[in-house]
């Protein structure tokens, strides 16, 4: 990996961090309602039965209410837990939010006793965190490759969820880097 590489890498991820950190709560929860309601009409969502979406953390579009309509809508929910002292994840079914408490990196994740596997294989469509997406479907995470090793484990859909100025013209890839089949924005439903 080539110095050049690291140094555009984490100049993106800084000041696409800022940003994200300056939008308001109201432009925030504006956005993050009109991403649902383009998540709800899109036909890869709409089709799926196992969904894999993460837990949201502060500054990330939230993804509670997805969740919820995901259940109301008898989809199965998978949610990534990080698997202590590697830089690898376990997924697991979730049913309630009660069974969500804070572990590594400071993310909510199934506790512990109720853990319940889910094979990655089994999964139509993943929702995806991240920091920057390019049209190519380039992706910019937080530095762990948690996301690039999952990805590479299952063929389900790779959906992106991000703000729009998050969509950035491009992002320096590598080989290992496993590409987004589409992102939703406040704006865009984007195949790519």
């Amino acid at each position: 990996m080539s110095e050049k590489y690291l140094f555009e890498k984490k100049k993106i991820r800084q000041t696409l961090l800022q940003m994200r950190h300056s939008i308001t709560e109201t432009e925030r929860n504006d956005a993050e309602n009109k991403m649902l309601t383009i998540l709800k009409n899109c036909d890869i969502f709409k089709k799926a039965k196992s969904i894999h979406i993460y837990i949201s953390k502060k500054y990330e579009p939230k993804t509670h209410k997805m969740i919820k309509f995901c259940w109301e809508n008898s989809k199965k929910v998978s949610v990534p837990c990080v698997i202590p002292g590697t830089f690898e994840l376990f997924h697991s079914e979730l049913n309630s939010f009660d069974e969500l408490s804070i572990q590594a990196f400071g993310v909510s994740e199934p506790s512990p006793k109720k853990k319940n596997a889910t094979n990655p294989e089994s999964l139509d469509l993943i929702i995806v965190p991240g920091i920057a997406f390019d049209l190519n479907g380039g992706r910019i995470g937080y530095g762990k490759g948690f996301y690039d090793r999952f990805l590479a484990q299952t063929r389900a859909f790779r959906l992106a969820l991000a703000f729009d100025f998050q969509v950035i013209e491009n992002i320096p890839t590598e080989f290992h880097d496993v590409l987004m089949n589409g992102i939703i924005t406040q704006t865009k439903n984007i195949r790519i």
